[in-house]
């Protein structure tokens, strides 16, 4: 197998070899566009570059966004915990075993005068 990919890389080599002979080395297209083609190869790195970033970047935020969905689903867990332990039957059977009973007198609420 590994020969079959250097033959193949060898015959690529030499196409290429011969396309360089036959048609850019004769009109010195790289001596006179040298500039442009360097513009042309920093602009290809300066994409590749950004692609990498913006791969990274997604991929961050879909992290970030099966964090948020777990940390919401443990504060809705956590809410509905503290409503069920906040009911007035819940605490009263939570006190009693303190030794604490219902009061059979009803609440009243104390208005201050100043």
């Amino acid at each position: 197998m590994k020969s079959k990919w250097n033959e193949l890389f060898y015959l690529l080599r030499i196409r290429v070899k011969d396309l360089y002979v036959t048609k850019v080395a004769p009109y010195k297209l790289i001596d006179s566009s040298w500039r442009m083609i360097l513009f042309i190869s920093s602009l290809a790195i300066l994409v590749i570059y950004s692609s990498h970033q913006v791969d990274r970047k997604v991929f961050q935020m879909s992290k970030l966004n099966e964090q948020l969905k777990d940390l919401r689903s443990k504060h809705i867990d956590m809410r509905t915990q503290l409503m069920s332990l906040s009911k007035p039957t819940k605490v009263a059977q939570d006190v009693q075993s303190i030794g604490l009973l219902k009061s059979r007198v009803a609440p009243f609420v104390l208005n201050v005068q100043e």
